[in-house]
Parts: structure tokens; sequence; C-alpha cells
């Protein structure tokens, strides 16, 4: 496997991002979010890759911050800054117009929980474990966890999970809505690609406003029912809403472009 801190590859549509440090169970380095941010960019801009798949190289998902590099930070703007570009990652998962699927193939602690959090869609292997494991080493959550672990399971679920920092096996977290589905570890890579090429398959342009909208939740009836008639009124008159016409009449496979 190759030395690079980050892997990327593209199978059809789909583009599958593979944090590639298996010795440090994947931690976040300087180098690893660097280069994850700019797969990720380069993924978002790129018309073949209509889904992306996030997971990790080895054992791990992601054990959240390198604590080598964490601990070589020397000022305080030097952390800022530092916790600030992990952050762009979730940021990216987050507001890219593709869906972003978390294969969460083995433990996903600190921010790399968050990662799968952020994720549009998460799925794990048998015997995962989820942790939010920053109080152990007397930090605080990063990389959206406030944001998204509350929104997931619920306030006060929430804080027994961040405060204990107790481990949360791949059951319980489906349970509480963290992953989609729990899936054999041999079976996670075939079962969760073929969620990545149907979604892949759909039209991006429907997709990308779907996920925008579904993500501001939070808005009011009227604001999205606003959001609605500009985005269907959009859609309407796009290629793909004609080629879907076209293929549902004639019993076939929509070929959908993004125009």
């Amino acid at each position: 496997m190759s030395d690079e801190a980050v892997l990327f590859e593209r199978k059809g549509g789909v583009g599958i991002v593979t944090l590639n440090r298996p010795k440090s169970l994947n931690s976040m380095s300087t180098e690893l979010v660097e280069r994850c941010i700019q797969h990720l960019h380069n993924a978002e801009h790129d018309p073949e890759v209509r889904c992306v798949v996030l997971t990790g190289a080895g054992r791990a998902f992601c054990a959240g911050g390198d604590l080598g590099s964490l601990d070589g930070l020397k000022t305080t703007e030097e952390r800022r800054q530092f916790i600030i570009k992990a952050s762009t990652i979730t940021k990216l998962i987050y507001s890219m117009s593709k869906p972003v699927i978390a294969m969460v193939n083995g433990v996903a602690a600190g921010a790399g929980f968050n990662l799968a959090l952020a994720s549009d869609l998460a799925y794990a292997a048998e015997g995962v474990k989820f942790i939010q494991s920053f109080v152990n080493i007397g930090l605080a959550p990063d990389c959206g966890g406030y944001y998204f672990l509350a929104k997931t399971v619920g306030l006060a679920k929430a804080k027994e999970i961040m405060f204990t920092a107790r481990p949360v096996d791949a059951q319980e977290a489906l349970t509480l809505g963290i992953v989609n589905g729990v899936i054999p570890a041999e079976e996670l890579t075939d079962k969760v690609m073929a969620v990545a090429e149907k979604i892949a398959a759909g039209a991006p342009l429907a997709l990308a406003m779907a996920k925008k909208e579904i993500n501001n939740y939070g808005a009011s009836l009227d604001d999205t029912l606003t959001y609605e008639a500009m985005a269907m009124s959009a859609l309407l008159g796009t290629e793909d809403f004609k080629e879907g016409i076209a293929a549902f009449r004639e019993k076939r496979a929509p070929k959908f472009q993004g125009k």
C-alpha cells in the first residue's frame, strides 16, 4: 500500500477516500488532514464522482488526533490553526453537494467518531466501537462533535457519551441512529459499495438539492416550503428530469448527466 497519508480512487461514479496511517490507527496528523481536505475538494469538483465513501486502512476508521502531532503544537495559535484545519474536513463532508458515506471498518474515536457523524450515511462493521475519547486525555470534542452528536442521539445521551467516554458498540450505534447498518466485516466493502453505486446512479442535481435542505431540517415550515418551490421549479427544467420521465415510460434505468 502507498505511504501517502490519504488515498483516493474512483470506481465508476464512487470516489473512495481512504485514511492511510494504519500503524497509528489513521490518527489525524497534519499531513493526513491536508491530504484529506485535498481529496474531498477534488471529489467535489470531479463531475465523474457522484458519491463519496470515506474509510480507513487497516483495523481502524480513525482514532482521532495524532497525539504526537498535538503535543508538538507549542503555541495557542498553532493549536487553534490545527483544530480549524481538521474541522475543515467536517465542513467539506457536510457541505459538499455529493452524498458522503462513512464506511466504518474499525474503531472510530474522538474526531474519527465525529467524521462518521458528519457523513450523510454510515455503516459499521460488526464489533466496531465508537468512542468520544476526549476527556480521557484532558480534551473536549472537536470536528463538530457537539453539533452532530446531540442532534443524532439527543442531548442527555450525548452528554453521557461525551462525559463518560464510554465505548458505544456497533449495535448500540445502530439503535441510537449513529449508523444506518451493521454489517459483517467481510461483507462491509461490498455492501457499502452497493449502496454508494445506487446513490451514484441517481440524479446529481436532485441529490445535491435534497442534501442541502435535509441538512437544514431545523428551518421553519414556511422556509422549507419556499426552498422546495425553488428546487422543484429548477429541477423540472433539467435534462435529468426529461431523462427520468423518458426512462420511466420506456421501463429502463435512467442515465442522468447532472444537467
